[in-house]
């Protein structure tokens, strides 16, 4: 079995864990049932593409604004695209979602900046048939409108905080862990999915996971934890990057695996899959302005979407360079073996976010 047919069946395994909560904004015992047959039919469109020579990610990350109403310790999201510029307008987004899910993506992650700042495109994007649509947000915008959004729709709200109430305050803010757990259990009231992501760096990640800490997690309702290695995009920040031994304990078999709710790890476990995911092989990247991107940590590009096709750019040659040495992107410090990797990556032709740094290989 190659490794995109592995990662395939473990993202199904995971909508079969996932939906035995129910399925956002769907009533009746044949939910969970159509949305894994949809996944199902999905993932049949990319193997046929495989067949037929073409790259089909399941996953679609698309970062529908660069804005954002905190400014929390080292995101990586201002650190690899500062400043502003103009933003793809909702139409465009939604000819390449609609796009996407006709090639075969079965996941389509909304974030940011902060995609609440984008709600208009969000109402919109909750009408695409089938596909799973966590909006990653940090919760401090989600008011009675975005909670009866989220809880007639299939739109999947990902709430992030850092750990435990202090880990969150101390990087995003105070209040804020507080109120992303109001906004919880409101949802929970409605009866509506929910998730939260995690951003493990070398202060939190023990606690983090932590078998009595991920299980309050479930207690809360959430149907699915996102676990994000963090990436030292903003300088200065090398100490948050985990250390051995807990990359070691995040990368243990069957960790996760008997928790009530379903756990994805990113960047993504390239020695699992025998090198880098991005580029295609697992995700790809949509940046507000268009630009098409290896991956969200690693803003390399040398295509825009802004007026050519996912599938023009899945063929660019940037991106078939990425997959076809993918097994030289294996685990390395910090998480994504790509951005450690940029200086190789710009020596490919591509053009970056950002200027990188000299001497980095």
């Amino acid at each position: 079995m190659n490794a995109s047919s592995l990662f395939d069946l473990r993202l199904l395994d995971f909508f079969k864990k996932t939906l035995r909560r129910g399925v956002p904004g769907a009533q009746g015992p044949f939910a969970a049932l159509a949305a894994l047959d949809f996944q199902r039919r999905q993932a049949q469109r990319r193997w046929s593409a495989a067949r037929a020579g073409r790259v089909v990610p399941p996953v679609l990350i698309a970062s529908v604004t660069r804005r954002c109403n905190l400014d929390c310790a080292g995101c990586y999201s201002k650190a690899l695209r500062p400043g502003s510029g103009p933003e793809l307008d909702d139409d465009r987004f939604m000819a390449l979602f609609e796009e996407a899910v006709e090639l075969g993506v079965g996941v389509i992650m909304l974030a940011g900046g902060e995609p609440l700042l984008r709600r208009s495109l969000l109402e919109r994007a909750a009408s695409l048939p089938g596909v799973f649509l966590p909006v990653f947000t940090n919760g401090t915008l989600v008011d009675r409108a975005a909670l009866e959004l989220f809880a007639r729709s299939r739109l999947v709200p990902v709430f992030s905080i850092e750990g435990e109430a202090e880990d969150t305050a101390d990087r995003r803010g105070s209040g804020i862990h507080e109120a992303v757990l109001a906004a919880a259990s409101v949802l929970r009231g409605r009866g509506a999915g929910f998730g939260l992501s995690i951003t493990l760096t070398s202060r939190n990640a023990d606690s983090a996971m932590s078998r009595p800490f991920l299980e309050s997690l479930g207690g809360l309702g959430a149907s699915v934890i996102f676990l994000i290695e963090y990436v030292p995009a903003a300088p200065g920040t090398d100490h948050l990057v985990l250390g051995a031994a807990q990359k070691a304990a995040l990368a243990e078999p069957g960790r996760f695996d008997d928790l009530s709710f379903g756990v994805i790890q990113l960047p993504g476990d390239e020695e699992a899959y025998g090198g880098c995911l991005a580029a295609g092989r697992g995700f790809l990247h949509l940046a507000a302005d268009g630009r098409v991107e290896a991956c969200p940590f690693a803003p390399f590009s040398d295509s825009t979407a802004a007026t050519a096709s996912l599938a023009e750019a899945l063929d660019s040659p940037l991106m078939r360079a990425i997959r076809e040495r993918h097994a030289e992107l294996t685990e390395t410090r910090g998480g994504c073996a790509l951005w450690n990797k940029r200086g190789w990556v710009a020596s490919l032709g591509a053009c970056a976010s950002r200027p990188l740094e000299a001497g980095v290989a």
